[in-house]
């Protein structure tokens, strides 16, 4: 693949992952699901790619949005532990609802709930 389309998929990533957050807020389950759908699609898109797949998402780490960076550390937690569960332990300390959900993240990979391959 070249970079110009992984480029695109990251950016459609850090879209998408805002229209879920915004679908959440608004408690809107229906969109909230599709957007989920959405980002699941564009995680298996980019992660064909191999390691270059998994580089690049880990770029959205540092994502000005705490909503992007947070959702690229789920989708990275089986790529580099360290490094994602990094920032879910920092937006966890910031509170609120992404606080939350970071803090459910982490819960859930410390449990093993999600397969570590």
């Amino acid at each position: 693949m070249n970079e110009e389309k992984l480029t695109l998929l990251l950016r459609r990533f850090a879209i998408a992952a805002q229209a879920h957050e915004s679908a959440l807020e608004d408690m809107d389950e229906v969109r909230a699901n599709d957007h989920a759908r959405v980002i699941a699609g564009l995680y298996a898109a980019i992660i064909r790619e191999g390691e270059q797949g998994r580089e690049a998402l880990l770029t959205l780490l540092v994502n000005d949005s705490p909503v992007v960076a947070g959702m690229a550390a789920v989708y990275s937690l089986r790529y580099d532990p360290p490094r994602a569960l990094e920032l879910l332990r920092r937006l966890a300390e910031q509170g609120g609802m992404l606080g939350f959900r970071a803090s459910i993240a982490i819960e859930r990979w410390q449990n093993g709930e999600w397969d570590e391959e």
